[in-house]
């Protein structure tokens, strides 16, 4: 029993030690990163849409209700590099809170008025205007994705939206909301 305790031990510890190292390259990537654009760039190239994700916070939203919405924290996804939309929106609203606060960055709830899935971007303020950061979208819905502004309201966005033509998608409300979930 004894050397089973040492072991769970050796592997706790190695894991702690993987989790602080993924924070710090998150944490040195963010310090190395000047504005907004540097977050987009990093998306654009690294981040992708993991569509079996997607399905189980699904499944979890139609047991649990808003409450079971998961985000991946910004540190693990900067390791793992893929997610799905509120994942994306998480890591965006957090680095550019890093970056600089008066960025005043916002969750967006983009309900889709076609039916399931809705969608998660993040909102902020740049040289007196909104825009609107999303990488987060799948490959269906691939003409959301970008850095997407000026815009004096989300109305002006919902109106972006509105002019796409995507398969399942037709914008419904469009809105600033705290994200009801939990990191994992």
């Amino acid at each position: 029993m004894t050397i089973l305790k040492y072991v769970f031990f050796a592997v706790m510890l190695s894991l702690s030690a993987s989790v602080l190292a993924n924070s710090d390259a998150y944490r040195d990537a963010v310090l190395s990163w000047q504005s907004h654009e540097d977050v987009g760039r990093w998306l654009e190239s690294h981040f992708v849409f993991d569509t079996s994700r997607q399905k189980a916070i699904q499944s979890r939203l139609k047991s649990q209700g808003p409450s079971g919405l998961l985000v991946r924290s910004p540190d693990k996804l900067f390791t793992e590099k893929k997610g799905y939309c509120a994942d994306s929106a998480n890591f965006v609203l957090n680095a550019l809170n890093e970056i600089d606060p008066a960025y005043n960055p916002r969750w967006v709830f983009v309900k889709n008025a076609a039916g399931s899935p809705n969608h998660w971007v993040t909102a902020f303020d740049y040289e007196g205007k909104t825009y609107v950061m999303d990488y987060g979208a799948g490959k269906k819905w691939k003409a959301m994705n970008g850095v997407h502004g000026p815009y004096d309201s989300l109305n002006e966005y919902r109106d972006f939206l509105a002019s796409l033509n995507l398969r399942g998608f037709r914008v419904g409300d469009v809105r600033y909301r705290d994200m009801p979930g939990v990191e994992d």
